[in-house]
């Protein structure tokens, strides 16, 4: 690929957006034991990081296109931000509104206090304004202001990448790192602490997505090999740390390495073992899988697209529907499996129908297919 962004819609994206939609509809249900079987048990990082990657390698694609000028990017990136604002002001409504009616109903506060909503009872005015202002995110409820600042920034990435790879890069990896070592964040409504997801730090993997997208990739076989062979060593080593060996019959027990043997690996501040995590996966799909793949336009993979392709819509749904089946299952009170599978796939069955149904409509339309830019579905 030269240096000038493509156009052409590669299906691999949305793919992988939304197996990571569905992984973290799977992983925000708690006590859910699916969820030892996601993305988050077998390496340094989860679904969340390889969704922020690709989303920044979207919007590049989408809103990065060569030609445009700095005030056109910024207009097409700029209006996003405003509509993932919305949305997470409304899902943040109607989760707040389902989790109080359950506590009420149920006669149990977990359902409000495990998500720390217990602020929006005891100080409901200046808990909105909060909310509002972005400074109060509740538990699983804070990865769509992540994606506002995320687009904001965009149109900076534009303007250095078109410059320079190199010195967009550079300045990304200078803010990561002062944040880091810092310990710099955002406010929120507790003093001395910050957002869940730093964007300071999560801009690089949003910078180095959008840099993917205009970067070519190695063409000598040698340079290939190499780089694809050191990918799948740091994957193996991140499965041999990271996965919970315990869980599975078939594996030995215990862990292979304690916890803590390779330091800080804070979600948070996206420390540097789930970055490089996220770029060997990337890697690895890039070179292992072609664009041009027959099953990517057939068969099971199109639901995992269609996800992928309205991913505002099904990342609020999914938020939704994960504290409805935390409520089913508890108040259920069954650990059976079968109780477990029902949940799991009653909600999978309807992210895929929703996803599906939207596309649908998108067709009817005459709408081309969408180019999504972090959480939000758009059209390119």
């Amino acid at each position: 690929m030269s240096n000038q962004t493509r156009v052409e819609r590669d299906l691999r994206i949305d793919l992988f957006r939304g197996l990571a939609l569905l992984f973290i509809f799977v992983d925000h249900i708690p006590g859910n034991t699916w969820a030892n079987y996601t993305l988050k048990n077998f390496g340094f990082c989860d679904a969340s990081e390889v969704f922020v990657f690709l989303s920044g390698y979207a919007a590049m694609l989408a809103y990065g296109k060569a030609g445009m000028t700095l005030d056109q990017s910024a207009a097409r990136a700029y209006r996003p931000a405003a509509v993932v604002y919305v949305w997470h002001i409304g899902v943040f409504a109607v989760c707040a509104i389902m989790l109080y009616a359950a506590a009420s109903a149920f006669a149990n506060p977990d359902y409000v206090g495990n998500i720390a909503l217990g602020r929006l009872a005891e100080n409901t005015g200046s808990a909105i304004g909060e909310a509002l202002l972005l400074l109060y995110q509740p538990n699983q409820m804070n990865i769509l202001p992540l994606y506002v600042v995320l687009l904001l920034w965009f149109p900076v990435i534009v303007t250095l990448l078109r410059k320079s790879v190199v010195i967009a890069l550079t300045l990304s990896i200078a803010v990561w790192a002062a944040a880091n070592y810092w310990s710099v964040n955002l406010p929120v409504n507790k003093p001395g602490e910050g957002w869940y997801f730093n964007p300071l730090t999560w801009q690089l993997l949003f910078t180095t997505g959008a840099a993917a997208a205009i970067v070519s990739r190695p063409t000598a076989p040698v340079a290939r090999g190499f780089a694809l062979g050191v990918a799948v060593a740091y994957l193996a080593f991140c499965v041999l740390y990271a996965a919970p060996w315990n869980l599975y019959s078939w594996a030995p027990d215990g862990r292979v390495m304690p916890y803590g043997a390779v330091g800080d690996i804070n979600k948070g501040y996206l420390s540097l073992w789930r970055y490089i995590n996220v770029l060997a996966l990337a890697y690895i799909v890039a070179e292992t899988l072609p664009a041009s793949a027959k099953f990517l336009r057939r068969g099971w993979a199109t639901v995992f697209i269609a996800c992928g392709r309205s991913s505002l819509q099904v990342f609020a749904l999914g938020t939704v529907l994960s504290f409805a089946g935390w409520i089913a299952s508890t108040e259920v009170k069954s650990t059976s499996a079968a109780v477990e599978a029902a949940i799991n796939l009653a909600g999978i069955g309807l992210l895929g129908w929703a996803a599906i149904w939207l596309s649908s409509r998108a067709a009817h339309r005459g709408e081309p297919g969408r180019q999504s830019i972090g959480a939000l579905s758009s059209q390119a």
